[in-house]
């Protein structure tokens, strides 16, 4: 009955699998049906044509059918009721026990009288038989009266035997009827404890199941992040790609005009050409990169993945987040809000159990005990592996954000040090000591100290995002 009851309220959530971004896509109307009605055509939701980094666990928890999924399956298992489930064998158990105690109490009454009976109707005839012998006694015998004591006596006798057996009879089926109540009432208490016991291992398997559901929804919502910062990152090596390709061109007409010249060979023209068409070629497989990039982002989102979005920002963090950092703080914190950590800790938690059981049951000679007990130990050095490796993950994230930082910096003042050249070109430009071609090389250059800066501030939010993830949802890529 125990496997029954939790079968039937888990089996649902347990079974449920979130390593599919989202379930089947399809096109059709925003939504679904009336309630009750469902058409998985319906349920996918178009996909929307921009999104910002903050927008991201919201538009994942609406839109993501798996973890919808996984939440609809944990409140059905949360719905059910042990003490429903079991209220109708208890109620049974006490019904019967309470009809045992009114057969009993009506026995006893009846061997009450009978015992009373028994015991008084040979004592009235004995009395009338001493009358009648008195009688006799003083010379006035009444023959009728004698004979009916003698009668009396008998009759008293017969019955009070006759009562003595079926007093003793019914005796017998009060015990067996108190046995029988002794015995449901061993069998009430037990179904008690067995209830008890169910809503104590189901509310634990409950609390499993939640942790594990909101562990797929972080990683799910990490996963998205993750795309996000990849698509930004991505967008900017494709920028300067093009930036590439425009400076390739410009060079590709000057070549091509000092060929003309008879300035360089035609072998020299063929390799810049060359070299340019690798730049349109690499461009073009950059681009159809990105698309399968949003077409993912948008999947986990739970929209129809066109590959078609416009990522509306590109976050950054702030050097007071960078200082709030405390590493002793924030580690005791990743480690309470670990998954894989909690998930260590319960299998401790159950191999001691079953060792405990194993030396009630079995004794702690049994080899039943020995197996429990070198099972509990193997799950302790699991654990301390477990805790080592999650704190050594955190540390080396924590240790990835001081290098952006650097890199930050360096960045930075590269940049101050372009413009500084930017602007003496625009000068050496404006008094004709400087080409056309130069200065769009010198501003070539001041773009791409640019975006060495854009990238180098979103490598250092990713470093810093990633460790909070750790510290805020127990997330270290590795170990979560």
């Amino acid at each position: 009955m125990k496997q029954k009851l939790i079968a039937a309220g888990l089996s649902c959530v347990l079974a449920l699998s979130l390593t599919s971004p989202c379930l089947a896509i399809r096109t059709g109307s925003s939504g679904p049906q009336a309630a009750g009605r469902l058409d998985a055509s319906q349920i996918v939701a178009p996909a929307r044509a921009t999104l910002s980094f903050s927008e991201i666990r919201a538009r994942v928890l609406s839109g993501n059918l798996s973890i919808r999924s996984a939440k609809e399956g944990l409140a059905a298992a949360r719905s059910m009721d042990l003490d429903k489930q079991f209220k109708d064998a208890i109620q049974e158990l006490d019904d019967a026990i309470d009809d045992l105690d009114d057969a009993i109490e009506q026995m006893e009454t009846a061997i009450s009288s009978m015992s009373a009976a028994s015991s008084a109707s040979p004592d009235a005839a004995v009395k009338s038989l001493q009358e009648a012998l008195s009688s006799a006694e003083g010379g006035g015998i009444n023959a009728a009266a004698l004979a009916q004591s003698i009668s009396s006596i008998s009759a008293a006798s017969v019955m009070s035997t006759y009562s003595q057996l079926q007093a003793r009879s019914m005796k017998s089926n009060v015990d067996s009827l108190k046995d029988q109540k002794s015995t449901l009432e061993e069998q009430l208490d037990d179904l008690k404890e067995e209830r008890d016991k169910q809503k104590k291992e189901y509310a634990r398997t409950l609390e499993d199941t939640a942790r594990q559901v909101d562990y797929a929804v972080d990683q799910t919502v990490a996963g998205a992040e993750s795309l996000y910062l990849s698509i930004l990152s991505t967008q900017m090596q494709l920028e300067a790609l093009q930036r590439s390709q425009a400076d390739t061109a410009r060079t590709v007409q000057e070549m091509t005009l000092r060929h003309q010249l008879g300035q360089i060979s035609q072998q020299t023209l063929t390799q810049v050409q060359n070299g340019y068409d690798a730049l349109v070629s690499t461009v073009s497989g950059l681009e159809s990169t990105i698309a399968t990039m949003k077409s993912s982002l948008q999947s986990l989102l739970g929209e129809q993945p066109t590959g078609s979005l416009t990522l509306l920002d590109t976050p950054s963090v702030t050097q007071q987040e960078l200082s709030s950092i405390s590493f002793a703080a924030d580690l005791a914190a990743a480690k309470e809000k670990s998954f894989t950590l909690y998930s260590s800790a319960r299998a401790v938690e159950k191999a001691e159990d079953e060792m405990e059981d194993a030396r009630k049951d079995h004794g702690k000679s049994s080899y039943q005990y020995q197996m429990a007990e070198h099972s509990y130990q193997s799950a302790v050095y699991q654990n301390s592996a477990a805790v080592s490796g999650f704190e050594l993950a955190v540390q080396t994230l924590y240790r990835a954000v001081a290098p952006a930082q650097a890199a930050l910096a360096v960045k930075d003042a590269d940049l101050i040090y372009q413009e500084q050249v930017f602007s003496a070109a625009e000068l050496k430009y404006a008094q004709g000591n400087l080409s056309a071609n130069g200065l769009e090389n010198a501003k070539s250059t001041l773009e791409g100290a640019r975006r060495d800066v854009a990238a180098a501030r979103l490598d250092l939010f990713t470093a810093y995002h990633a460790y909070r993830q750790a510290v805020t949802l127990g997330l270290t890529g590795g170990a979560g």
